[in-house]
């Protein structure tokens, strides 16, 4: 905040313009005060469009030179234009690996200024944009198993199988997706070797979309072998994950940057269930956890009494949401645990609990939800909440906001203490008042975020939309197409009516924070929700971009 010595600067090139790459993460800028330098929206691109990357090397270039203290760069934007745009096969690997020479770049430009970078291991399929390419998804992540199957165990019921999605497979699409692996594996194991040349200071290598057997595993091989033969173990890092990466690099700058190594104090539904493999990883989920609070800069505790922050995590189940609810007895006994848990948790005496709810993919549990709030856990109470897309999405995106709040808090307490020990100008007050009520907006902003887009949406809103969009608007839900007018006011009346709601039973006219020495009892309080704006940023259902227009009024308790 402006009680800081001075303002700190990211320089931050995105994995895409989703709002969990881009707006997420400047809503934790803005809950510290850092200020994050994005580059232009449009040299992004869009879904399918691709990036710039070539404009984006000129932005990065000048922005290093304008004394930032880090730079957090998504290779995978900087090579390829995104996300998508690696799983296709337009860019070549010369000019791949090329375009990441802008590190080196970088690095004689701002040598003092720390390059932290992340690069995806591709998924095990492609991007399913439409009807035709969407049965080709399961069939391609199917091949992509029983190669790694009959590859490690060479089994012969793999193989037969495997011979006959070869043969369901267009040759020309299995070519391109073989071709693509092969250069971004090759884009990998240069970004190693920029760390290892000083370039980069830290590189988080995420496996999207994974399973426990596959093509990746000889590629994680190979990289990790390469990490350790360079001695990098404390430089490179390798782990399921992807979208929520920009977060969890920025949490981890801020931690160092500023001194902190937050203690991390797991409370898990049913403790067998984090050894399960999670919907879309390769490894037991609390690998995965493990593996996230080391990025972030924090540390595991076996103590709740010794943790900064206290990780209530409804652990990830072996089957599919449907399984457990599809009758009336296993919803039951699946309700029942639900409540059990959310009942420990709420009688939990910790004043800095967040939840990670992996239980299933795409989405929070609603039950789960349910039973938290009819406990009596408030969401405001809460350091972070996640439940979004794959476990390692929800745990990484918990982290670092529950973590940054604690550094939030910490910015709170030192005005408080300056109100009392300093003679502030009324003029400084307002600014440092100001910059706290931005810092809680901030952080209030992104818990009800999530809570919207994770449970409201993903878990209730969604299933029930997409039926409406197949059936009645005759539309895919890869691609909206003509449809996406209707799909997207659909979704904007539900949602913004299920928003309101929340609100007002679990956020208006509540305290956020108190401010100023504690005789005074003045505190920071919500008001109205003024605006919901709901889009579909991509033109399909898979993910919201919302915005919420709320009051916070400074309030004196009588």
């Amino acid at each position: 905040m402006t009680l800081r010595h001075r303002l700190h600067k990211v320089v931050y090139l995105p994995l895409d313009d989703r709002p969990y790459s881009v707006k997420h993460v400047r809503m934790l800028a803005e809950m510290v005060d850092y200020e994050l330098a994005l580059p232009p929206l449009e040299l992004l691109g869009q879904f399918m469009t691709p990036g710039q990357p070539e404009g984006l090397t000129d932005w990065l270039l000048a922005e290093a030179q304008t004394g930032a203290d880090a730079a957090i760069i998504s290779l995978d934007m900087l090579a390829y234009g995104g996300l998508v745009a690696s799983r296709g096969p337009n860019v070549r690997t010369q000019l791949a690996l090329q375009r990441l020479e802008a590190l080196k770049l970088m690095r004689e430009r701002a040598p003092e200024m720390q390059i932290l970078a992340s690069n995806v291991i591709m998924r095990l399929s492609i991007t399913a944009a439409n009807d035709h390419l969407a049965p080709y998804w399961g069939l391609l992540r199917r091949y992509s198993e029983l190669r790694g199957l009959v590859d490690e165990f060479g089994k012969e019921a793999n193989q037969r199988e495997l011979d006959q999605i070869t043969r369901r497979l267009p040759a020309d699409l299995l070519g391109q997706y073989l071709a693509c692996r092969e250069r971004n594996h090759a884009v990998n194991l240069s970004a190693v070797e920029h760390v290892a040349q000083g370039s980069v200071d830290f590189l988080a290598l995420t496996q999207e979309d994974a399973a426990e057997h596959g093509l990746h595993r000889p590629e994680q091989a190979e990289l990790l072998s390469r990490v350790q033969a360079l001695n990098l173990e404390d430089k490179v890092m390798l782990y399921p994950g992807a979208d929520e990466t920009g977060a969890t690099l920025f949490a981890r700058f801020v931690h160092g940057h500023m001194g902190k190594v937050p203690q991390v104090y797991v409370m898990p539904s049913h403790a067998g269930h984090m050894k399960n493999i999670a919907t879309f990883e390769d490894r037991p989920f609390q690998e995965t956890l493990a593996a996230n609070v080391k990025v972030i800069g924090g540390e595991l505790t076996d103590s709740p009494q010794s943790a900064d922050l206290v990780l209530a995590v409804n652990a990830p189940l072996r089957r599919e949401r449907a399984y457990y609810y599809e009758d009336d007895e296993r919803k039951s006994g699946r309700v029942e645990k639900c409540q059990q848990f959310a009942q420990k948790i709420a009688e939990l005496d910790h004043p800095g609990l967040a939840i990670c709810d992996a239980a299933f993919a795409n989405g929070a549990e609603d039950a789960f939800v349910t039973s938290l709030i009819q406990a009596g856990v408030e969401p405001l109470s809460l350091l972070s909440f996640a439940g979004w897309n794959t476990a390692g999405n929800s745990v990484g995106s918990a982290l670092a906001q529950g973590t940054l709040r604690l550094i939030a808090l910490q910015d709170k307490g030192a005005f408080d203490l300056a109100n009392v020990v300093v003679s502030l100008t009324p003029m400084r007050y307002l600014e440092l008042l100001n910059s706290l009520i931005a810092s809680e907006r901030a952080h209030v902003g992104l818990l009800f975020y999530h809570l919207v887009d994770d449970w409201l949406y993903m878990s209730r809103i969604r299933p029930k939309v997409t039926k409406t969009v197949v059936s009645l608007l005759q539309a895919s839900v890869f691609d909206l197409a003509n449809s996406y007018p209707q799909a997207e006011a659909i979704v904007r009346e539900e949602l913004t009516h299920a928003a309101a709601d929340l609100w007002i039973e679990q956020f208006l006219g509540r305290r956020s924070v108190c401010v100023g020495p504690d005789e005074a009892r003045n505190g920071l309080v919500l008001a109205d929700l003024e605006e919901t704006r709901v889009k579909l940023p991509w033109r399909r259902l898979f993910e919201v971009d919302l915005d919420f227009d709320f009051g916070v009024q400074l309030v004196a308790e009588e």
